[in-house]
C-alpha cells in the first residue's frame, strides 16, 4: 500500500491547516481551519460567504479544496459539482451513503485556523479531539454570531428553495456532528451539556459522542497533551503501513504546561516516526516572554495603580491568561469581572475536564460583569440568573474602581462609556502584535477608547518601550529546531509556517530530510 500526505492549506501562510493522510483505503484529515491570509483576500467583517450559496463562494475563491464528497450535501446548490469536475484540483472522494469519504479528522486544538472549516464538512465524519477542544468549540458556537461560517459541533440543515437558494429550516432540528473523545467518556453531566437544546424554537438532534479508539480504519493512533494558549491542545501519531507519522499541531514549551510539549517529543522519538509535520509560526523569535513573566509584569503595575481601574485585554480563548490574571486580582486585593462569553467558555471546560478545571462558581474573587444587554440570548439570560449573586454592574465599578480587574477587549470598548471617575486607571493589553492592515486598525481603535477614558495603555506591541505582558502561544525556532532534533524523524514537513526554508538551514547536517510540500500536491511516504 502507498501513503500519501497531501496539504490543502498551512502551505507557506500560518494557519489554515488542512492535512489529508491517506493510506490504502483509510482516509484521516489532520486539522480543517481556516486560512485566514487568503480569506482576508476577499472578505472582511462585512462581506462574508453568501449562505443562500452554501459552498460555491468558498469553493471558487479556493478557500476550501474541491474535495467530492467530503461536504455536507445540503450546503451545496444544483449544479455545484458539475461545474467543478473541470478544476484541477478536483477529487471525487465520495464512497456511498453508508461510508463517509474521510474516516475521521483528528483536530488539535480550538483554534479556528485549526479547526473552523469543519462547519463545511459532512457531520457523519468523527471529529477525533480532546473533550476540553470540543466543548470549547461548542461555547464558541453557541456564545458568538450564527451562521452557517460556525457550525462546528452542531448544524442547522438547510435545503433549497424553488429557485435554489438554500435556507435552514425554521421548524426541523439541529443535528449533532459527531465526535470521538481522546481522554475517554464524558461524565453525566458533560453529556447533559453535550446534548443540551442550544435554542427556544429548536431542539438538538444528537450525533455519536463516545471515547477515541486506538485505532482509526485499522491504524493506530496515539496521542498527547501539549502546551499552547488554549486549553486541550493535543499532538498526534498515526502508524501507517510506512512507519509512524507525526503531527505537532500548535505547540510552545514556556506556557505553565510546557513540560507536556517535552514528553510529547520524548514519546515522540520512541516511536522513530518516518515523517513530521511540524509547526513553524515564529521561526524567528526569540527567546520569549514566559506566562510567569506575564503575572510579574502585570502585578507590579496593578500594584502601582491601588485605588484605580486596572482593564485586561486578552484573547478570548486564553484561559490560561485569563487565570493569570485573576491571581494578579487576587494578589492586590481586587475581583476580576468577566464577561458573560468567558463564564460560559469557563463552565463548559470545566464540564469537560473537571480534574484540570474548577467549576467557575468555586473560584474566589471571579465575578460576572453586567454589561448591558437590550435583549440578551437564552444562554446569557440563564448565566445572569445563576450568578445574579456575584455580578457587578457598571455603577459598582465607578463607585469603587480600584476593587476591580475588568476583563475587556476592542469588541467591549463602547462599555466604557458607562464608567464613570476611571481616569489614570491602566489598560494592560496582553495580547500579540497586528499580523495584517485590519487587525493594525483595530489595535489603532483600541488606542483611540484608551485615550478617551484617560487610561494608560500599557504592553502596546508597537511601543517599544512599554513594559510586555504577552507570552506567545507559539515555540520560537530554537526551541522548535530542539524539538524536531530531539524527535528524529527521518522526514520533516514543515506546515503552519512562512518560512519552510528556514527549516533546512537548521536541519542541515542532521541526517533529517526537510521536504516542504506543495499546496494541493500528495507526497508519498516510503
Amino acid at each position: 500500500m502507498s501513503v500519501t500526505i497531501t496539504c490543502y492549506g498551512g502551505v507557506n501562510e500560518i494557519g489554515g491547516n488542512k492535512i489529508l493522510l491517506e493510506d490504502g483505503d483509510c482516509r484521516l484529515f489532520l486539522d480543517f481551519g481556516i486560512a485566514f491570509g487568503r480569506q482576508q483576500q476577499f472578505f472582511n467583517e462585512y462581506l462574508r460567504p453568501r449562505v443562500a450559496r452554501g459552498l460555491l463562494d468558498l469553493l471558487l475563491l479556493g478557500l476550501i479544496p474541491p474535495l467530492e464528497g467530503l461536504y455536507r450535501d445540503d450546503l451545496a446548490p444544483p449544479g455545484l459539482w458539475e461545474r467543478l469536475r473541470s478544476h484541477p484540483h478536483h477529487r471525487d472522494l465520495r464512497r456511498g451513503l453508508d461510508c463517509p469519504a474521510v474516516d475521521a479528522i483528528l483536530v488539535s486544538h480550538a483554534h479556528l485556523d485549526h479547526n473552523g472549516d469543519l462547519s463545511y464538512v459532512d457531520p457523519r465524519i468523527p471529529v477525533y479531539t480532546h473533550p476540553v477542544t470540543a466543548f470549547i468549540a461548542r461555547a464558541m458556537q453557541v456564545t458568538g454570531q450564527s451562521g452557517f461560517e460556525r457550525e462546528l459541533t452542531f448544524i442547522s440543515p438547510r435545503s433549497p428553495s424553488a429557485s435554489g437558494e438554500l435556507q435552514a429550516d425554521r421548524k426541523g432540528s439541529y443535528q449533532g456532528r459527531a465526535h470521538a473523545f481522546l481522554a475517554g467518556g464524558l461524565s453525566e453531566s458533560a453529556q447533559e451539556f453535550w446534548a443540551q437544546a442550544t435554542a427556544t424554537t429548536k431542539a438538538l438532534q444528537p450525533a455519536p459522542a463516545e471515547a477515541a479508539m486506538e485505532a482509526i480504519a485499522g491504524l493506530p493512533i496515539r496521542w498527547w497533551p501539549v502546551d499552547h494558549s488554549v486549553p486541550g491542545a493535543a499532538g498526534f501519531a498515526v502508524q501507517t503501513s510506512a512507519g509512524w507519522i507525526g503531527y505537532t499541531g500548535d505547540l510552545r514549551f514556556h506556557g505553565r504546561q510546557g513540560e507536556r510539549s517535552r514528553q510529547f517529543a520524548l514519546q515522540l522519538a520512541a516511536l522513530r516516526p518516518v515523517a513530521l509535520l511540524c509547526e513553524g509560526t515564529h521561526t524567528g523569535a526569540e527567546e520569549p516572554l514566559t506566562e510567569a513573566d506575564v503575572v510579574a509584569n502585570a502585578l507590579a503595575l496593578a500594584e502601582g495603580a491601588a485605588g484605580r481601574l486596572v482593564v485586561a485585554d486578552f484573547a478570548p480563548r486564553n484561559v490560561e491568561r485569563l487565570f493569570s490574571f485573576l491571581e494578579v486580582a487576587r494578589q492586590t486585593g481586587r475581583t476580576l469581572l468577566i464577561q458573560p462569553k468567558d463564564l460560559y467558555l469557563l463552565q463548559a471546560i470545566a464540564l469537560a475536564d473537571a480534574a484540570a478545571f474548577p467549576d467557575p462558581a468555586a473560584l474566589p474573587g471571579l465575578a460576572l460583569y453586567a454589561d448591558p444587554k437590550a435583549a440578551p440570548r437564552p444562554w446569557e439570560r440563564a448565566l445572569r440568573q445563576q450568578w445574579a449573586g456575584r455580578t457587578v454592574k457598571a455603577a459598582d465599578v465607578s463607585h469603587d474602581p480600584g476593587a476591580y480587574v475588568l476583563a475587556f477587549s476592542l469588541w467591549d470598548a463602547n462599555d466604557l462609556l458607562d464608567l464613570e471617575g476611571v481616569a489614570g486607571g491602566i489598560y494592560l493589553y496582553s495580547n500579540s502584535r497586528a499580523y495584517d492592515e485590519e487587525q493594525a486598525a483595530d489595535l489603532e481603535r483600541l488606542r483611540n477608547w484608551v485615550r478617551l477614558m484617560g487610561l494608560t495603555m500599557y504592553g502596546d506591541p508597537d511601543d517599544p518601550q512599554t513594559v510586555p505582558l504577552h507570552a506567545s502561544g507559539h515555540a520560537p525556532g530554537q526551541a522548535l529546531a530542539e524539538f524536531v532534533q530531539t524527535v528524529r524523524p527521518g522526514m520533516l514537513i514543515p506546515v503552519h509556517t512562512e518560512n519552510p526554508g528556514w527549516w533546512e538551514r537548521q536541519l542541515a547536517g542532521t541526517g533529517i530530510a526537510v521536504r516542504p510540500p506543495l499546496l494541493a500536491t500528495g507526497m508519498a511516504i516510503s
